[in-house]
């Protein structure tokens, strides 16, 4: 993620507001406080989703050149919090390592979770979360939860943008990569993680008075666009290590362990 400042970056996107016909778009769908350059964007809008395809995408810890990212109005919380103006979809690839990534956000409570697509003939292809040996030390917010096959498309969808803004499957930008997509892409296997353990703070519905009161009493924190996005960027490290044979290392910032969650158990 480039280390650049928020402040600068959406500057561009309020100039593109008064001199673009994108921007029309962007503002109807509450998609311009995020991004940064949209010099090369292409921005598309169906009923209440807003795709953005080769633009900066911007946090509070810096910005992500993203393929693809996606505002959609059904998956927003619709209480208060520092989740507003965040994107509900970011995809991106990695520069680090190579690996497809994705933010998503999920329309049934509203957290955050992040997602690393692995080739075929990665070591762990084809794994299940809980069969990824522990002796490999993968370590992620909460835990692996997520692993699967790049999702299908839908033959037919009345609405297509609404399906790809939910799908776990990686981007097709205009923008040139380094790597072209190719079989190995289409096959990719995911890994995810989410957001939503107890001592994460739940945007979307809950148990009111219960929940609040347990986020209260463990110090819960949301766990934002930028917090999610650097995780991911250590998860595909973490999963490039195992590629290339290497050890994991140990994290010197180890994120809240899934064993805390009574939901999840130990």
């Amino acid at each position: 993620m480039k280390d650049r400042k928020k402040n600068s970056l959406t500057s561009s996107s309020k100039a593109l507001a008064v001199t673009d016909p994108r921007a029309a778009i962007l503002r109807a769908g509450g998609a311009v406080s995020r991004l940064g350059s949209l010099d090369a964007a292409q921005v598309d809008r169906e009923a209440d989703v807003v795709r953005v395809r080769d633009a900066e995408y911007v946090t509070r810890e810096g910005v992500v050149v993203a393929d693809e990212v996606y505002f959609a109005r059904d998956a927003k919380p619709t209480t208060d919090g520092p989740w507003l103006g965040e994107a509900d979809k970011v995809a991106w690839r990695d520069p680090e390592t190579g690996y497809d990534c994705i933010v998503l956000r999920h329309e049934s409570d509203g957290t955050l979770g992040g997602y690393v697509g692995v080739p075929h003939g990665h070591p762990l292809w084809g794994f299940g979360a809980d069969a990824i040996p522990s002796g490999l030390d993968i370590d992620v917010h909460g835990g692996v939860t997520y692993a699967r096959i790049c999702a299908e498309r839908p033959a037919s969808a009345p609405r297509r943008l609404a399906v790809e803004a939910r799908r776990i499957c990686h981007a097709h930008g205009a923008r040139p990569r380094t790597q072209p997509v190719g079989a190995a892409d289409r096959d990719a296997w995911w890994f995810g993680f989410r957001c939503d353990l107890v001592h994460d703070v739940i945007p979307g519905p809950r148990d009111h008075g219960r929940r609040r009161a347990l986020e209260a009493e463990v110090g819960a924190i949301y766990r934002d666009d930028a917090y999610v996005i650097a995780e991911v960027g250590v998860f595909a490290a973490q999963l490039r290590a195992v590629a290339d044979g290497e050890e994991v290392e140990p994290r010197s910032d180890p994120p809240p362990p899934a064993a805390l969650d009574p939901k999840r158990g130990s």
